[in-house]
């Protein structure tokens, strides 16, 4: 489907995959993309929402799963969710953080801010390189979550 002038995204609907990745206070890891299937049959469910007429979609890009030490990227998990979304014609509004950040990382660090900042510009080459689509991005996924509790957090 072509966007038409004026419209920013291919469909009117947009469809939506969850995609958060935090710890539970166990510190047992949740990655609901695995927990899902998405992350392995990603063509299949463009292409599912695709033949309903949904050419647009938010999906995650887990940064534990990318960043698997500082600065040292392996994008193995994304490609197939970059190619199959290109394959299926559908436009990915992308998620680089949803709840979830390298495990040596601490949030309430400032080293927090440089890290993301360069793996989002990381996360960004990268899909400008796989794609000539105008790329979106959600920065941080419920960003007003953190806030609040990083404005109501014991130290």
């Amino acid at each position: 489907m072509d966007v038409q002038d004026g419209d920013l995204f291919r469909s009117f609907f947009l469809g939506g995959f969850e995609c958060s990745t935090h710890r539970r206070l166990d510190g047992r890891r949740l990655d609901i993309l695995a927990a899902t299937g998405h992350d392995r049959h990603a063509e299949a469910d463009y292409r599912l929402l695709a033949s309903a007429g949904i050419h647009a979609v938010r999906d995650g890009i887990r940064w534990h799963r990318v960043e698997v030490g500082p600065r040292w990227y392996d994008w193995s998990t994304l490609l197939p969710q970059l190619r199959a979304a290109r394959a299926a014609g559908v436009q990915v509004i992308w998620d680089l953080c949803h709840y979830g950040w390298p495990d040596d990382l601490d949030v309430w660090s400032p080293a927090f801010v440089d890290r993301f900042a360069r793996f989002a510009a990381a996360a960004a080459r990268l899909i400008r390189a796989e794609s000539d689509a105008t790329p979106f991005f959600c920065p941080i996924n419920e960003i007003s979550f953190l806030a609040w509790a990083g404005g109501t957090r014991v130290t």
